[in-house]
């Protein structure tokens, strides 16, 4: 079993797009090398990005929001992840989403939350690390199957 990390949005449209095979490969290892977490936030924005950025049918969008369902744990934004999403944003200097999903996965019990949105190493309250895995891809086993691979892009 390996360590829980929490994955962020940028992560899952980095398997789904193509024009950086690098990133998609990286994001790949990544959520077949950890035991994933996600977040409603998490599923709402990729919602977003897929009828708004890179607008895709919503079929597709539905199949990789139940291959994520399938590969994931999920965790639900409640009212109080609000109130302390406020306190990690004030403490940590992040912006209010980015806490809210500290709050996501420091609920879920993640030793890492995956992006690379935020401070690369920045521990928060000596139990959640922040990783850029495109900074430590020496972390990750090679070659492994991606778990979340529904396709969205063509």
């Amino acid at each position: 079993m390996s360590d829980k990390a929490f994955i962020d949005t940028n992560i899952f449209v980095y398997i789904q797009r193509t024009d950086d095979p690098q990133k998609k490969l990286v994001s790949e290892q990544t959520t077949a090398f950890f035991d994933c977490v996600v977040s409603t936030q998490v599923l709402n924005e990729l919602c977003n990005i897929f009828t708004k950025k890179y607008p895709v049918p919503v079929d597709n969008i539905q199949r990789l929001l139940t291959s994520i369902h399938d590969n994931c744990e999920l965790i639900t934004v409640t009212e109080d992840f609000v109130t302390e999403a406020l306190d990690y944003h004030h403490k940590f200097f992040i912006s209010y989403f980015d806490a809210l999903m500290v709050v996501a996965a420091l609920k879920a019990g993640s030793k890492y939350l995956v992006t690379e949105d935020m401070q690369d190493g920045l521990v928060i309250d000596g139990k959640l690390t922040i990783l850029n895995i495109f900074n430590h891809t020496d972390m990750l086993i090679p070659m492994q199957p991606c778990l979340v691979s529904a396709p969205v892009l063509k």
